[in-house]
């Protein structure tokens, strides 16, 4: 782990939700990887995990820490700045302080490096815009993603699906084809149930992500204007 996003975890609570590290993939990755293929699902008569084991709502997850840390590292300014600011206060925050002088305390320490409160702004609003990008740049690579698994996928159970009816109305004699385009479909839309589950989860998790830090530093930014004029 690098010492950047030790930092990034240091000064962003990021609270883990249960299996959140168990989920996640060692290493950053680019939002064209985010997303995977849906595991091999299991032969007929097998036990399997169910596709709706886990919920939509998203989770705090390390993998997407890892993502955004990274782009935020690739674009970190020089000299002490909003992260510095963020550190300090993280640091306050185990003394017996109200809030209004934890942010007053670390402001006096950013004016010695000289820094103003419109640099601190400045710089927070540069790294909100930073995340923005990551995530944009995800929701294209995960509307790509979802093409690739589940609409061609869709189409191909249909003309199955037509197929089975087809050879029922002509030729009754040909019931074990018939039968096996039907294992064939149900298959089909098993691994597309799979896959939807993946993908969606994978976009709630990174929204939950991106959120949670998105928040923190608006709120930063709100209470930086507050108690610093």
């Amino acid at each position: 782990m690098s010492d950047f996003l030790n930092k990034f975890k240091s000064i962003f609570v990021v609270e883990e939700q249960e299996g959140a590290t168990q989920n996640a993939i060692p290493g950053s990755q680019h939002p064209s990887e985010m997303t995977s293929p849906p595991p091999k699902a299991p032969a007929s008569g097998q036990t399997g995990t169910s596709a709706s084991g886990r919920s939509g709502s998203g989770s705090i997850s390390d993998k997407f820490v890892e993502v955004l840390a990274s782009a935020l590292e690739k674009n970190n300014q020089d000299g002490f700045d909003y992260f510095e600011f963020r550190q300090s206060l993280k640091n306050l925050s185990k003394m017996p302080m109200d809030e209004p002088t934890r942010y007053q305390s670390a402001y006096a320490m950013a004016q010695t490096m000289g820094v103003t409160t419109s640099k601190l702004v400045e710089s927070a609003k540069f790294y909100l815009e930073v995340l923005n990008g990551e995530q944009s740049r995800f929701t294209d690579a995960h509307a790509q993603q979802k093409a690739k698994l589940i609409g061609n996928r869709e189409d191909e159970a249909k003309k199955l699906e037509a197929a089975m009816l087809q050879k029922a109305e002509e030729i009754k004699q040909l019931t074990q084809e018939i039968e096996q385009n039907r294992i064939a479909s149900e298959q089909i839309q098993k691994e597309i149930t799979e896959a939807t589950v993946k993908i969606e989860t994978t976009r709630a998790d990174f929204e939950a992500t991106f959120s949670n830090v998105v928040a923190q530093i608006q709120d930063d930014v709100v209470k930086i204007q507050l108690h610093l004029k």
